[in-house]
């Protein structure tokens, strides 16, 4: 049986929802179909999300990150508080670990201004008055609009509102291949449209290539874990984050109040086996882990972006003792028995160009003949979502 659709969105994560839901304010007249290889909503990256309200501090000041993270930060407030969706409105400090990162916490707060983010520079007097739990070397920077949402219950509340509206929604349909530009095949059947909204996420490179779209990419899975404080919820007030790594590009170990008020640390950033593969033997594809350790072997050998020190530096977090360790320059009087319960692991995909041997560090759309690709939708997308599906919604559709 062939089904037929005007848009059909691939991927019922933040993003295929939020672009969802752009399409049914501008174009109420036209059927919309979504389609998951998974039982429901979320199951992956948007359900496993650190829910993290970022307010947009660290990005370059041309990129779409930032562009999109101010002001999707607002709008993804504005969603839950109208649609009474749990959200911690704590705060957030970047503290340095030395005078070098002061230096650089000078240069993030001159960044965040230039992006039009609400935040403030404050010494270490200031700094323990707004969480006495964290310590920095001369300066931290405050960001008073860094909150903590519910990931699943946003994502849930956006499935019920496009359900309503009348978009279809097929679970455990997974994408095979396309078939004529104009009708694919999945595990149910082919499927007919006029336009394909590629949000596939973990496997978005994998379809563009599909449709002849891209080349020279690979993207590389890094798993992350955090650590739950075990009883002491109150005593870190706020988001507690150290200065980013400009090589690897991650945030870091860091402490976050969650929007329930339990409090975790982490996460371990580890490079995976394979794209879905949380847990040691879950979800092995034999093809798919000799690509990403293919990729994995020859960055280990050329350390490129630090690929090499991450690993290694990642191995020593795999024990609470160590990942406890990477976290005593943010705190005062950490304590390992504090911390006691693994949480649930999420993967955080980072693309990187072949060719240019670079970790791609912004947003990646790309056209195709009635397709649109969402290739990179690189940290902090599930902030970033509500911007960024206007975005697509009034540029490529």
């Amino acid at each position: 049986m062939q089904l037929k659709t005007d848009y059909l969105i691939v991927g019922a994560g933040i993003i295929g929802l939020t672009i969802a839901r752009e399409l049914c304010d501008k174009y109420p007249n036209k059927s919309i179909l979504v389609i998951d290889k998974e039982d429901w909503i979320a199951r992956h990256a948007s359900g496993r999300n650190s829910g993290v309200l970022h307010a947009g501090l660290y990005y370059a000041t041309d990129s779409l990150r930032a562009k999109f993270c101010v002001a999707g930060s607002k709008m993804l407030r504005d969603y839950s508080l109208k649609n009474k969706i749990p959200l911690n409105q704590c705060g957030k400090v970047v503290v340095a670990a030395n005078d070098s990162e002061t230096i650089q916490i000078q240069e993030l707060y001159q960044r965040a201004i230039a992006n039009g983010v609400n935040c403030s520079l404050v010494d270490e007097k200031e700094l323990s008055e707004i969480e006495p739990t964290a310590k920095t070397s001369g300066y931290a920077i405050y960001s008073p609009d860094t909150a903590s949402f519910h990931a699943l219950a946003i994502c849930s509340e956006l499935q019920r509102e496009l359900a309503h509206a009348s978009v279809k929604f097929m679970f455990k349909t997974e994408y095979i291949e396309n078939i004529n530009g104009n009708c694919i095949k999945t595990s149910q059947g082919e499927i007919e449209y006029m336009t394909l909204i590629n949000c596939a996420g973990m496997y978005a490179d994998k379809i563009a290539t599909d449709f002849g779209l891209i080349e020279d990419y690979v993207l590389i899975p890094f798993k992350g874990i955090f650590l739950y404080c075990n009883d002491l919820i109150g005593n870190y007030r706020r988001h507690i984050y150290p200065v980013p790594d400009a090589k690897i590009k991650l945030l870091g170990v860091h402490f976050s109040p969650e929007y329930d008020g339990k409090i975790k640390v982490g996460p371990t950033a580890v490079p995976c086996l394979a794209r879905e593969n949380y847990s040691w033997l879950e979800n092995w594809r034999f093809n798919e882990m000799r690509e990403v350790l293919g990729t994995e072997f020859k960055l280990l050998w050329s350390n490129k972006f630090n690929f090499r020190d991450l690993a290694f530096a990642e191995l020593k977090k795999q024990t609470k003792k160590g990942l406890i360790k990477y976290s005593t320059n943010l705190v005062k009087n950490i304590k390992q028995f504090e911390f006691t319960d693994w949480g649930t692991p999420g993967i955080q995909p980072r693309l990187y160009n072949l060719k240019k041997q670079e970790i791609m560090d912004d947003f990646l759309i790309e056209r195709g003949l009635n397709s649109i690709h969402i290739i990179n939708s690189v940290s902090p997308a599930y902030t970033a979502s509500f911007a960024f599906a206007k975005h697509v919604a009034e540029n490529y559709l």
